[in-house]
């Protein structure tokens, strides 16, 4: 076996191997990178982009272990944040496709509303883990039924949906597990018929008891615009107004009244804050 000495040489030897182009030792990078979040050795001295490009080799070799490498991607989740062009692909699969996963993560990133205990006492081993099960969440990207090949299985969102609906009812995470699910539906693809989101997502937004999670979906929206320049002219609040009425009346045409809604309600935010800007009010904050 060769020998790659303390694990932050073995990271930098490992990231040679992939510049090289030559065949990575799955299961010794994998040590290495553990090896590393344990080891006593500088955590500053570690490259953050050999670190990334070791994990995404990792991730796109069919023969890594999906074990190892789910604890690898847990191990350096907050790197994974896609500014190296690498995410927790494996994760976000598991989320995606494992209800039962789902459910879990879910009960270690927040409290039950069946219990009433605060953070005193908790250790912070607990609390880190719950900070990365939150980021997770937070950070996920793949929605439940969406397919390797880019199609979508609605079908298996609908399964899906009822299970966790079952599983974090009787925990009682039931509202905050809905409102995350909201969060990563605004990455369902079109529907086969043009419809700009699939009609079994729609149907699962525009249901009589989902205000959860239309709450999550709209919220997500808003926030996935991100940080961004102020138009002195509004010019992009006003698109976003304009994009969002567009989408609403499509639904609305589809029989989906409640996220027509929804995105009305998006859409007048946009308006008003657009009115605001070119008011000069943003001058007054």
């Amino acid at each position: 076996m060769i020998q790659y000495g303390r694990p932050n040489a073995a990271i930098r030897c490992f990231s040679k191997i992939l510049f090289d182009k030559k065949p990575l030792d799955h299961k010794q990078a994998i040590r290495a990178l553990l090896e590393a979040i344990g080891s006593d050795e500088n955590q500053n001295a570690m490259d953050v982009y050999e670190i990334t490009e070791i994990i995404k080799a990792l991730q796109t070799d069919s023969k890594t272990d999906p074990d190892n490498l789910f604890r690898v991607e847990w191990a350096y989740l907050p790197l994974l944040d896609g500014f190296h062009d690498v995410t927790p692909k494996l994760l976000w699969q598991r989320l995606a496709n494992d209800p039962a996963f789902f459910c879990e993560v879910i009960q270690v990133a927040f409290r039950s509303k069946k219990e009433n205990r605060s953070d005193r006492g908790i250790p912070d081993e607990r609390k880190k883990i719950a900070i990365n099960a939150y980021r997770l969440l937070s950070e996920w990207h793949r929605p439940p039924g969406l397919q390797d090949d880019g199609s979508y299985d609605g079908d298996a969102l609908e399964a899906w949906l009822d299970a966790v609906r079952k599983e974090c009812s009787e925990s009682g995470h039931l509202e905050v597990a809905m409102s995350i699910v909201g969060h990563v539906l605004i990455y369902v693809p079109a529907d086969p018929d043009g419809l700009w989101i699939h009609r079994s997502a729609a149907k699962a937004l525009n249901a009589k008891d989902a205000q959860n999670l239309r709450d999550g979906f709209q919220t997500e929206l808003y926030n996935s615009r991100g940080v961004h320049w102020i138009d002195p002219k509004g010019k992009p609040e006003k698109e976003l107004a304009a994009k969002y009425r567009s989408q609403a009346e499509a639904v609305e045409n589809a029989g989906y009244q409640r996220l027509s809604s929804t995105l009305r309600d998006l859409a007048i935010s946009y308006e008003r804050e657009a009115q605001r800007i070119t008011s000069g009010g943003f001058l007054d904050d």
